[in-house]
């Protein structure tokens, strides 16, 4: 009898076209390496649903996706026997058993978003890959006083890019902070004294349109260096704000994870 399988899955989105199926043209996309996997192991084609489709260069910690199989193999062994198969980008963490009601996408109630910003002249080794470079000098004081006008419930038609399919503008953001982590700067080593900690911007909501996080990162980052008061991400949620800041680099970006509520982990835990 089919049941419905869940998993926990971590990857590099680098070397992705993102985490939806795509024509080949396009390039290989997370789920389609999972299916793909999948496939060879059962011996069956099978359909990964994600919760959420993350873009070209985006990765995850946490992404969660379910598929529906009558799966000989021990559930509780997947993980093991997959990450075999699997390229070292795409790792799964943790699958069982979920109720026949589940929906990866449909059931979550909300997600985790960090992005990772490097400051200064002289990026770490995971720049390329896993954060995005600002060499100015970011005001995070100010930052901060512009991410605060978009916690709660907003209309936000204006964080997302022109011509998308969303009908539904609304979301809430829960949490949208800026930290700092500490800088081990040794006593005898004079250079470690210059060099900046990076900045971790964390935002949690019940939904993000597309591309919605990394345009608020790109313009709470242009609030940082002065091209933006901390009052025009008002504007922009009311429309009276029209400067057109880019989105922040995909590279930078991370599901850290995906919540469903009291009675299903984001962890399995």
């Amino acid at each position: 009898m089919s049941r419905i399988i869940r998993m926990l899955v971590s990857y590099d989105g680098t070397d992705f076209a993102g985490w939806q199926r795509q024509p080949a043209s396009h390039g290989m996309s997370v789920q389609q390496t999972l299916e793909d996997t999948l496939c060879q192991l059962l011996r069956e084609r099978v359909t990964v649903h994600g919760a959420g489709r993350t873009d070209a260069g985006v990765h995850a910690w946490g992404q969660c996706c379910h598929f529906c199989s009558d799966v000989a193999v021990p559930v509780e062994k997947l993980p093991l026997i997959l990450n075999r198969k699997l390229p070292p980008s795409v790792r799964i963490r943790a699958a069982e058993t979920a109720a026949a009601d589940f929906h990866a996408r449909f059931s979550a109630c909300g997600k985790h978003y960090r992005y990772t910003v490097e400051r200064g002249a002289l990026p770490s080794a995971f720049c390329g890959r896993y954060s995005w470079q600002v060499t100015e000098m970011l005001d995070v004081a100010a930052m901060r006083r512009a991410a605060a006008y978009l916690i709660g419930r907003h209309d936000f038609r204006h964080f997302t890019v022109s011509g998308v399919s969303a009908r539904e503008f609304t979301r809430t953001i829960h949490r949208l902070e800026i930290h700092e982590p500490a800088q081990p700067q040794p006593e005898l080593m004079q250079p470690w004294q210059q060099l900046q900690a990076p900045l971790l911007f964390d935002v949690e909501g019940d939904g993000f349109l597309y591309k919605m996080v990394r345009i608020i990162v790109g313009r709470l980052l242009a609030v940082g260096s002065g091209m933006l008061a901390p009052e025009a991400m008002a504007g922009f949620l009311d429309g009276s704000e029209r400067r057109n800041i880019p989105p922040a680099p995909g590279r930078g970006l991370m599901l850290m994870a995906v919540h469903y509520g009291s009675t299903i982990s984001a962890d399995f835990s």
